[in-house]
């Protein structure tokens, strides 16, 4: 009877320890999508005068709004918060309730420390209820001091998107651009090579030519499906993983020959004519900043949409708005006021936490030496993110690769399950996914208007500000 029971009791054992492990594993990879101590106090500095400023007391229930003088579009409410236990598991949340508006802002697994709860102009009237409901969050009863931004310049004027890729527009700002007088201009085509299009190309050479072709294709396309003209969307053809090699090279621009192997005139494609005239373009610094400026000059917009060269992680992202900096320096008069993005967040690639109908929150940061003008958030309609996300889903780097299906049956059920079990083990449980990232209730953008611009570039020789 002994011997019987020892049997189950070692598969009962062996399951136990598969179980910790697994456990184990898992929190451990949960916790590895946070670059940072999820324990410190987000560290947010804004230009002095960017915000209105109203006190309010947070209770656990909630607080009462308060009343405002000036108008505004965006607000922000510090919150000191503490996951629960099963909040360093799950990602906790809260839920912010005024009558028959609602929004719901995830935080990072075990957050603990001041957070910022996104507050929008038509969450609740002076005076009225605001509840707090929290999922695996808990907080005490505290006072804190609203912040209120405005940005009027948003609602009217020439809105231009800069993009250094394709689908970056679209992550970052489709609801915006779509339903503003717009024009959206990539920078790169997005070439490279990584076995994406192996099944379909042998050589590597082919491969990038390949994916350089058809994105460069979906950014002058795409924006169409948000109401963009094509006269009004241009591709300037800079290669991919390039812009950080050309600036560090800028200083012998014109004393040495091009690199001809990365000409940008191969994938440069739209409206170039309309939008910077028949400039033809060279791998150099000075090329691509010149090509900004001809942009401006003709476009003349009131907003530029743009990657933050702080919280931006991409080289690409950061010296694409390094050149543009350097253009509005040399084009005389230029007011346009900056609303900057981040696409690959230099501290989490997780972020914006949580699924895809909760909102955009503020990113995690801690450099209180980086300053921010202000920040605005735009809200999008049950069909603007129902467009956003087919906007995204024909973007091809953002969905599977196109296979043929050929064979019988058999064949052609291991090829797709094959190809299934790739982009499983590419994006494990949709973690990076844009189409959980991006198509939320919301964009979010930092403010910078033309006396701000000064707390962005680079520091000198030192490169652009960041981590």
């Amino acid at each position: 009877m002994i011997r019987g029971r020892r049997f189950p009791l070692g598969i009962v054992s062996l399951l136990a320890i598969v179980a910790v492990v697994f456990v184990s594993l898992e929190f451990k990879r949960r916790h590895d999508l946070y670059w940072y101590d999820v324990g410190q106090d987000y560290n947010y500095a804004f230009q002095t005068g960017s915000a209105g400023r109203a006190s309010l007391l947070i209770t656990q229930e909630g607080f009462r709004f308060p009343d405002t003088e000036k108008p505004w579009d965006t607000a922000l409410l510090p919150i000191r918060v503490a996951a629960t236990v099963p909040g360093h598991w799950i990602e906790p949340s809260i839920e912010i309730r005024a009558g028959r508006n609602a929004s719901q802002q995830v935080f990072e697994r075990g957050a603990r420390g001041l957070r910022y709860l996104l507050l929008n102009a038509d969450l609740a009237e002076p005076g009225e209820a605001v509840s707090l409901t929290g999922s695996h969050l808990r907080w005490s009863d505290q006072g804190a001091e609203l912040l209120l931004f405005s940005s009027p310049q948003v609602s009217s004027g020439r809105i231009l998107v800069v993009a250094p890729h394709p689908d970056d527009a679209e992550i970052a700002a489709f609801g915006l651009y779509s339903s503003h007088d717009a024009y959206v201009v990539t920078v790169s085509p997005g070439n490279y090579v990584d076995g994406r299009y192996a099944h379909l190309e042998a050589e590597a050479s082919a491969q990038d030519s390949l994916r350089g072709r058809v994105r460069a294709w979906d950014s002058l396309v795409v924006p169409t499906w948000g109401g963009v003209q094509p006269d009004r969307i241009a591709n300037l053809g800079y290669w991919n993983h390039s812009l950080e090699g050309l600036y560090e090279r800028r200083s012998h621009d014109g004393q040495e020959p091009a690199d001809t192997a990365q000409d940008p005139n191969r994938y440069r494609s739209g409206a170039i004519p309309n939008l910077i005239g028949q400039r033809r373009a060279e791998p150099t610094w000075a090329s691509l900043v010149g090509d900004f400026r001809a942009l401006l000059e003709t476009v003349r917009p009131s907003v530029i949409v743009a990657p933050h060269p702080a919280l931006d992680a991409a080289a690409d992202h950061q010296f694409t708005t390094i050149a543009l900096l350097e253009a509005l320096g040399d084009v005389e008069q230029h007011q346009a006021v900056l609303l900057l993005y981040t696409n690959h967040h230099v501290l989490s690639e997780h972020y914006p936490f949580g699924p895809a109908d909760s909102a955009v929150t503020l990113p995690p940061w801690f450099h209180d030496e980086t300053r921010f003008g202000g920040v605005f958030s735009f809200e999008l309609s049950a069909r603007g993110r129902q467009d956003k996300l087919f906007a995204l889903e024909a973007m091809h780097d953002l969905r599977a690769a196109p296979r043929t299906l050929s064979g019988g049956p058999a064949e052609r059920f291991l090829e797709l399950a094959g190809a299934a079990l790739h982009e499983v083990i590419r994006n494990p449980l949709g973690t990076y996914s844009y189409f959980r990232r991006a198509v939320r209730p919301n964009e979010l953008f930092f403010v910078y208007r033309p006396e701000d611009r000064t707390q962005l570039g680079p520091r000198a020789e030192e490169g652009p500000v960041y981590p």
